[in-house]
C-alpha cells in the first residue's frame, strides 16, 4: 500500500529534471550529497521546486534510519499503525464508559432518534417511511445491521463505531505513508487518535465515524492510484465514493474534481485515462443505482439518493438564516413536526400534493430566489458560513458538545487538541502543498471541495468531521517542513509560513458572535426532560431552573418547570412560573407560539384549580381553549367544566361536558363528570 520514497541525499541518479510540481530537484543544502552547500537565499530558491527536498526522510538524529524510512513498509510501519489503532480504541472505549453516565445514553433525541427508529425498522424488516428516502440510507442500514447482530441496545453500536474510528486513525497513518515520511504519518495518526471531537462522535448515533472511515479510504485509494494507476484501484475508489454518497450525497461534488485530476494525470495517454474515468464512474454508480431504483419503484419518484437536499439548501439560504440553525423558517423545532410542516408549507405554496422530489425542488427554487433577488445579503451569508465552517468553536446541531462533555466525560479535559490548532496548521499545509498539487490532490482537493459542499448549505461541527483527518495530516507535514526550514536557515520559506499561519490562526480562532454559539439553555432543558422521563423529579427541577437562569424567556422550559412543580405538590410556585410565562412577550408571532401561550393559560388554570381558585381557573381555561390543538383543547374543556361545577355553575358545566362528548363521544372523563351532576351521558 505504500510507495517507496527515494532519498535524494543518498542517490545521485543522473536523471533529467522533470517539469511541474513532480520534479525531483537536488537539495543544495544537503550535507550528504556531493553538491556543496548553498547560501540560504539560494537554498530558498531551490526549495520553491520542492518535492525532493520537501520529502526527505528524517535525519538519523531523529531516531529512524533513512534507508528503512524510504523503503517498502515493514514491521515498523505495521507496529506503529497497530499502536495508533490501539491507543485510539482505548481512548474511545474510556470515553464511551464515561458517556454511559449521561441519562441520554439510552434515550436518543432528534437526529439520533431518527436514525435509531429507522435502524430498528430495518432490523425488524419493516418499512420506516413510505416513499423515496428522505435521508441517505447507509448509516441507518449500518446501525440496523448492528441491531440485527447484537439486539437493540445502545452500547454495541458505540463500541463498533469506536473500532471503526480507531481504524480510521490507522488509515490516516497509511495515507501519510503514501506521500510523506514515517515521522509525519505517525504523528498525524497519534494526533487523530487523541482528537477529542473525533472521539466525541463515536458516542453519538450519527454518521460521522462511518463517513470519516469511508472518505479516508477513498483518499488512500486515490493517492495510490495516482502513483500506480490501474483500473482496479480506480474502480475501488469509485465504489468507496458511491458508498460515501449513500451516506452523505455531497461527496458527489468531489467527483468532477476527481475526473479533472485524472485527465491532467493521464492526458498523455488519454485513452487509458478515459478507461480509468469509466472505472471510477462505474464503481461510484454501483452502490448508488440500487438506491435510485428503489426510490423510483417504491416511491414512484425520481430521487437519486435522498430528497432532503432542497430543504437543507433553503435552510442555509434564506433571509432569516444564521448559517447554522437547522430549521426551515415558519416551522416548529421538533424533528417530525418540522419535517411535516416543511412539506405542508411547500404544498400550500404550490396548491397541490407534492412528491418528495418536488418538495425538494420547491425549496431549491426558494433558496435560489433569495440568492438572485438579494445577492448582497446572500454573499454576506456565504461569508458568514465560511467563517463558521472554519471556526475553532465547535458549533452544535443536536446538542452542545461542550455542555455534555464537561459534565459526563472528564477524559475530554485531558485531550486538548482541537480545531483551533488543527485548522490553522491544516491551512498552512494546504498552502505548502501547492508545489505538489497533482500528487497531493486527493488531500487538498478533498478538503476544499468538501468544505465548499457544506458551506453552500449550512454549517455545524459534525458536517466538517470528514476533513479533520486530512487537515491533521497536512498540518503535521507543515510543521515538519517549517521546522526543517528553520534548521536549514531558509528564512523566506519560514517567513511565508509564519505569515500564512498567523492569518489562518486569526481567521480560525477569532469568530465574531461565537459567544452566542453555546446552547446551554437548550441543553439544560433537554437534560431536565431526560431526568423527568426517567422519574428523577428533583434533578429535573434543578435542570429546568438552570435553563431558565441562562435564558429567562425560554417559554417552553418555564411551562415544563411549572408542570413539574404541580406534580411535586407545589402549585403556588407553579402559578408564579405560568404568570411569568404569560407576562413575557412572545418571541415569534407564529401559530406555534400562540399554541404555547394557550398551553400556558391552561396550565395556569390547572395550578389555580389545585389551590381552590376556581373562578380564576375557569377564566384561564376559557382563554386557552380556542388556540389549543384538538386533543389539548378537549382536556382543557373537561377541566373548565370541573371548575364551573366547583363554583356551583352546574348548568354551564353540563353544557361544557356535552360539547366535549359531541366532539369525542368516548371521553370517559366528561361522561363521569356528567354522572356526578346527575345527568346521563
Amino acid at each position: 500500500m505504500y510507495e517507496p520514497q527515494p532519498d535524494s541525499r543518498l542517490t545521485h541518479d543522473p536523471e533529467p529534471a522533470q517539469e511541474g510540481p513532480e520534479a525531483r530537484v537536488p537539495c543544495p543544502s544537503s550535507k550528504r550529497g556531493h553538491a556543496p552547500a548553498a547560501p540560504p537565499d539560494a537554498c530558498d530558491q531551490a526549495h520553491e521546486d520542492y518535492e525532493a527536498c520537501q520529502e526527505l526522510p528524517a535525519p538519523v538524529s531523529d531516531g529512524a534510519s533513512p534507508q528503512s524510512d524510504a523503503g517498502a513498509p515493514g514491521l515498523e510501519d505495521a507496529a506503529i499503525c497497530g499502536i495508533i489503532i490501539l491507543l485510539a480504541f482505548v481512548l474511545r472505549f474510556i470515553y464511551i464508559l464515561q458517556w454511559q453516565r449521561n441519562p441520554g445514553f439510552a434515550h436518543p433525541g432528534m437526529d439520533e432518534l431518527y436514525h435509531d427508529q429507522w435502524a430498528q425498522a430495518i432490523a425488524a424488516g419493516k418499512t420506516f417511511l413510505e416513499g423515496p428516502y428522505f435521508r441517505a440510507p447507509l448509516y441507518p442500514a449500518f446501525l440496523g445491521f448492528i441491531y440485527k447482530l447484537f439486539g437493540h441496545n445502545y452500547l454495541a453500536p458505540r463500541i463498533v463505531q469506536a473500532v471503526l474510528d480507531s481504524l480510521s486513525c490507522g488509515l490516516l497513518f497509511i495515507a501519510g505513508r503514501q506521500v510523506f515520511s514515517r515521522q509525519v504519518a505517525a504523528v498525524a495518526g497519534f494526533a487523530a487518535a487523541s482528537y477529542w471531537m473525533l472521539i466525541f462522535f463515536t458516542g453519538e448515533l450519527l454518521i460521522a465515524p462511518l463517513l470519516v472511515f469511508l472518505d479516508l479510504l477513498l483518499i488512500i485509494l486515490l493517492l495510490r492510484a495516482g502513483k500506480k494507476p490501474g483500473a482496479l484501484l480506480y474502480g475501488l475508489a469509485g465504489v468507496v465514493m458511491g458508498l460515501s454518497a449513500i451516506a452523505r450525497p455531497n461527496i458527489l461534488l468531489f467527483a468532477p474534481a476527481v475526473v479533472l485530476w485524472m485527465l491532467v494525470r493521464h492526458w498523455r495517454e488519454l485513452r487509458r485515462g478515459l478507461v480509468y474515468i469509466a472505472c471510477v464512474t462505474a464503481g461510484c454508480l454501483l452502490p448508488i443505482l440500487p438506491v435510485t431504483i428503489r426510490n423510483y419503484v417504491v416511491g414512484n419518484d425520481r430521487a437519486l439518493i435522498a430528497s432532503q437536499g432542497g430543504v437543507n439548501f433553503y435552510i442555509g439560504n434564506n433571509p432569516w438564516s444564521d448559517g447554522r440553525t437547522a430549521i426551515v423558517p415558519g416551522t416548529p423545532g421538533g424533528w417530525w413536526e418540522g419535517y411535516y410542516a416543511s412539506i405542508a408549507l411547500a404544498e400550500e405554496a404550490e396548491g397541490r400534493k407534492l412528491k418528495p422530489s418536488e418538495v425538494s425542488s420547491y425549496y431549491y427554487r426558494k433558496g435560489w430566489e433569495f440568492i438572485t433577488q438579494q445577492p448582497a445579503k446572500a454573499l454576506s451569508l456565504l461569508a458568514l458560513k465560511l467563517s463558521l465552517f472554519w471556526s475553532s468553536w465547535e458549533i452544535p446541531n443536536d446538542k452542545g458538545v461542550y455542555f455534555w462533555t464537561e459534565r459526563f466525560t472528564p477524559i475530554v479535559k485531558l485531550l486538548p487538541l482541537g480545531f483551533g490548532v488543527v485548522g490553522p496548521l491544516g491551512m498552512l499545509g494546504l498552502f505548502l502543498s501547492r508545489r505538489r498539487g497533482r500528487e497531493l490532490f486527493p488531500l487538498w482537493g478533498f478538503i476544499l471541495v468538501y468544505s465548499a459542499s457544506i458551506v453552500v448549505f449550512f454549517c455545524n461541527t459534525r458536517y466538517r468531521m470528514p476533513i479533520i483527518p486530512p487537515l491533521i495530516l497536512l498540518g503535521t507535514w507543515a510543521v515538519y517542513q517549517t521546522v526543517r526550514a528553520v534548521k536549514q536557515q531558509r528564512w523566506r520559506t519560514v517567513g511565508a509560513s509564519a505569515a500564512v499561519l498567523a492569518v489562518a490562526g486569526v481567521f480560525v480562532n477569532v469568530t465574531p458572535g461565537s459567544e452566542n454559539f453555546r446552547t446551554d439553555a437548550d441543553d439544560w432543558f433537554f437534560l431536565a426532560q431526560l431526568y423527568e422521563s426517567q422519574g428523577h423529579g428533583t434533578p429535573a427541577l434543578r435542570c429546568y431552573e438552570q435553563s431558565l437562569q441562562v435564558r429567562p424567556d425560554f417559554l417552553m422550559a418555564r411551562l415544563r418547570y411549572g408542570k413539574l412543580l404541580i406534580r411535586a405538590q407545589r402549585p403556588t410556585e407553579a402559578i408564579a412560573q405560568f404568570r411569568q410565562a404569560l407576562a413575557a412577550p412572545p418571541r415569534l408571532a407564529t401559530n406555534e407560539s400562540q399554541a404555547t401561550l394557550a398551553e400556558a393559560h391552561a396550565l395556569l388554570g390547572a395550578a389555580l384549580a389545585e389551590t381552590g381558585a376556581f373562578a380564576e381557573a375557569a377564566a384561564e381555561f376559557q382563554a386557552a381553549i380556542p388556540a389549543l390543538p384538538p386533543a389539548k383543547s378537549i382536556r382543557a374543556q373537561v377541566s373548565l367544566g370541573r371548575a364551573l361545577a366547583a363554583l356551583g355553575r352546574n348548568a354551564e358545566a353540563i353544557d361544557v361536558f356535552k360539547q366535549v362528548l359531541q366532539v369525542d363521544p368516548g371521553n370517559e372523563r366528561a361522561a363521569s363528570e356528567l354522572r356526578k351532576l346527575g345527568i346521563a351521558p
